[in-house]
């Protein structure tokens, strides 16, 4: 379990605020995430597939 990372560290290593990730969770628009407890948790490998859904080639392009 040493590639799960905590949400200040995935908001540190993506460059958004932990209350950014937060609305992504309630949204359903942000990458995947495991609740343990109180705590989530993110897998680093769902984290870049997530990413890579994010690539754009234009800024008309539909999210």
């Amino acid at each position: 379990m040493s590639n799960l990372i905590d949400t200040t560290e995935l908001a540190r290593r993506i460059d958004v605020s932990e209350v950014t990730l937060a609305r992504m969770r309630m949204q359903g628009d942000g990458p995947a995430f495991i609740r343990i407890g109180r705590s989530v948790k993110y897998r680093w490998e769902d984290v870049e597939a997530w990413l890579k859904k994010q690539t754009r080639h234009s800024t008309s392009e539909a999210a």
